[in-house]
């Protein structure tokens, strides 16, 4: 199982490295899809709009359809113009004014036009004038059938235009050979007036054409502001800076719809990724390798060796896989920064399960390490996690209840902010904010923290804060799946007023008595050696609660009564001593106990044998065998340092009290021999408890019971009636 989990640590951690460019790689993205998550940067990367997109910009803007609008009447206007033209024509031939100053001076007026005072004389008297200018009007009116423009530069190298006409027309697109010039209009006009009107005196003629073409306006206009709007538009869809991206900055977020200026922005990110690809990758895959070794050594070689109790190793890599997951989950499924993930549930879960923080700490720093590898691979990202995490175990005291946690995760927020600020701030600045503090001007201020500071603590803040919910969350999912319990739960069952208690107490008081001085006594050898205390004072509560089905075959709840002992065999005696570990457990899985209380039951007697009713047995056997399987304890050894503990505080606090005049010699020799013979008799080889610790669990032990059980000194009225009897 524990390689199982360590396989599976490695593997999660290197695909989490790579997940993004794997599938880059697999499903080359295209313009219009959707990405299924988010894609951050894992260098320091450079975007250069202009080489990716210049290219791409020059073809739009040659493929970009100019729009015109439709100007409609010119017709209309060419014929008033003529038709004012005729009527002052026809006013000054009926005042006589035939000279031709009226007309030139109109002229000049009107159309900017020169003519001789003869020649405008001449025009005057022309009696087919008004036949001759409605004929130009037809030409006219033929030629502005024709799409006709002022300019044509906007449509120079474009096959189509596009022409907006009033509803319900709208955008109707024509190839540019369709459109002409207002230039190529007028010499089309001039050409076709000559032609048809071949017979004209030139000096007729050509006066009235030059006025025709001077009424011929384009009926095509250029659509300056939709234009100059559109161009832009591809100007920005195409622009031409350098962009530069942080390790985990985004690239492009979850759920986008890709366009092409993503497209070949990843296409860019994934390009610098192979240049150093198969060359950083194994380099990235032993450095997760050498973490893990390193982690799981100081878990069996040095924590286990040098420490109280076995770590719990499977749990504490099934925590590591576990922030791995929800951490990458964070970085793939949301576009906030890097800092917002919610690190700190990790050491807030192993501290609420096992109260550990050695292990803590270390398991910590290792999910750290991880953590950075797959989300940016700088150190300031390291620290971050670590800092945030190691404070997360610092400030993690005294958890008794859910809404306690809210504390210390408004610690680690307020810490992951300082530290964003310690990391990011432009210190340049500080110093020179502190230098010329004489000159300080509110701009200086933002300099020193900027918008993007802000940002980075504000989210780190809320990372911090939300780690203590999350743990709540995950919390009861992991004491369901590894049978263990929080202290949020073992605090249910450390009121002395729950019915269980209350029970033992009715039925059987002295060994509730019992209970409370190996509680006592387990609190204290606890305290010294840095076991769950917790844990430690639950499991005394109820490890003989199984005693409340037959209470007067104990020794202690029989206050002189017959011992029903005397009357039984040795072997049923002792299986009846035996059943109240089994009958305990069971009724502490009918009452719903937490399953590590339930394995205190049962292993607080290990395998030992019941030696008293054994040694009876071989002295009424005459002679036959007597096997001692048949007085042992089912067990199982105890599993932990609480376990281990309990064990012998049992049995001193039980065995202490048939010591006459206890001395203090008396109750350190009576300790060392039970301690010994559980030794010897392999109690203590499956919870690693040392020898170091052994001896000062001896001296709490004896400290505590001298200080408990010790002689008062007689008070002067005391000693007169001693006297007096």
């Amino acid at each position: 199982m524990k390689l199982l989990l360590n396989i599976i640590l490695v593997l999660i951690t290197f695909f989490a490295c790579y997940i993004e460019e794997i599938y880059l790689f697999v499903l080359p993205p295209q313009p219009q899809e959707v990405i299924p998550f988010t894609v951050r940067s894992q260098r320091y990367f450079n975007f250069d709009q202009e080489k990716a997109l210049g290219g791409k910009r020059e073809i739009a803007l040659s493929q970009y359809v100019p729009l015109y609008t439709d100007v409609p009447g010119g017709d209309e206007k060419a014929k008033t113009e003529m038709d004012s033209l005729i009527e002052k024509i026809s006013t000054l031939r009926d005042q006589k004014l035939t000279g031709g100053q009226g007309l030139l001076e109109y002229l000049r007026t009107k159309y900017g036009m020169e003519l001789s005072r003869k020649l405008a004389a001449r025009l005057i008297k022309y009696q087919d004038l008004k036949s001759l200018i409605a004929g130009i009007l037809t030409i006219e009116e033929s030629i502005l059938k024709s799409k006709i423009v002022e300019d044509p530069r906007p449509f120079k190298g474009k096959k189509t235009i596009e022409v907006l006409y009033p509803e319900p027309s709208g955008i109707v697109t024509y190839p540019v050979g369709e459109i002409i010039t207002l230039e190529k209009a007028r010499l089309n006009l001039q050409e076709k007036g000559r032609q048809l009107f071949w017979q004209v005196d030139k000096r007729i003629l050509d006066p009235l054409l030059q006025i025709s073409m001077a009424t011929l306006l384009p009926n095509l206009k250029y659509d300056q502001d939709e234009n100059y709007r559109r161009i832009e538009e591809i100007i920005r869809r195409y622009p031409s800076k350098i962009i530069a991206y942080e390790p985990g900055d985004v690239l492009v977020h979850f759920r986008k719809i890709l366009s092409e200026e993503d497209v070949l922005l990843l296409t860019a990110y994934q390009e610098e990724e192979k240049k150093d690809l198969f060359g950083k990758a194994p380099w990235i895959l032993i450095v997760i390798l050498f973490i893990v070794v390193l982690y799981n050594v100081f878990l069996s070689e040095i924590l286990w060796a040098g420490w109280r109790k076995r770590p719990p190793s499977h749990l504490l890599l099934f925590l590591l896989v576990i922030t791995i997951f929800l951490s990458k989950a964070c970085l793939l499924f949301t576009a906030f920064p890097i800092f917002s993930i919610p690190f700190a549930f990790l050491p807030l879960l192993i501290i609420l399960l096992f109260d550990e923080r050695v292990s803590a700490t270390w398991t910590t720093v290792v999910g750290a390490a991880l953590v950075a590898l797959l989300s940016g691979r700088t150190l300031e990202i390291l620290l971050f996690f670590a800092f945030g995490g190691v404070t997360a175990v610092l400030v993690s005291f005294n958890i008794r209840k859910r809404v306690h946690i809210l504390l210390p995760s408004l610690k680690v927020g307020i810490i992951n902010a300082i530290i964003l600020m310690a990391l990011f701030i432009d210190w340049g600045s500080v110093a020179g904010f502190f230098l010329d503090w004489q000159e300080v001007k509110i701009s200086s201020l933002g300099e020193i923290i900027n918008e993007n500071l802000l940002g980075y603590m504000g989210w780190g803040f809320i990372g911090g804060f939300a780690a203590g919910p999350l743990t709540l969350l995950l919390l009861p999912l992991l004491e369901l799946s590894w049978h263990t319990a929080s202290n949020f739960k073992l605090n249910r069952y450390a009121d002395l007023q729950h019915p269980l208690m209350k029970d033992l107490l009715t039925k059987t008081p002295a060994t509730y008595q019992h209970t409370m001085t190996v509680a006592y006594l387990a609190h204290a050898v606890g305290q010294a050696i840095g076991a769950n205390t917790l844990l430690l004072r639950i499991g005394a509560y109820y490890h003989d609660i199984g005693k409340m089905a037959d209470p007067e075959i104990f020794s202690e709840n029989q206050s002189g009564w017959k011992n029903p002992h005397d009357d039984l065999d040795p072997q049923e005696s002792a299986r009846l001593i035996i059943n109240h570990v089994t009958h305990g457990a069971k009724i502490a899985l009918e009452m719903k106990l937490p399953e590590i209380v339930v394995g205190l039951i049962l292993q607080h007697h290990g395998t030992q044998i019941v030696e008293y009713f054994y040694n009876k047995a071989v002295k009424t056997s005459q002679g036959d065998e007597v096997r001692k399987e048949d007085f042992r304890y089912p067990g199982p050894k105890p599993q932990s340092v609480e376990a281990a503990i309990l064990m012998i505080v049992d049995a001193v606090e039980a065995t202490y009290r048939s010591i006459e005049g206890p001395t203090r010699e008396k109750i350190e020799k009576m300790i060392r021999l039970l301690i010994v013979k559980r030794v010897a008799d392999g109690q203590f080889d499956e919870c690693n408890l040392s020898t170091r610790y052994l001896a000062r669990i001896v001296r709490v032990l004896v400290d505590s019971l001298e200080a408990s059980f010790h002689s008062r000194v007689l008070y002067p009225w005391q000693e007169k009636g001693k006297k007096g009897k």
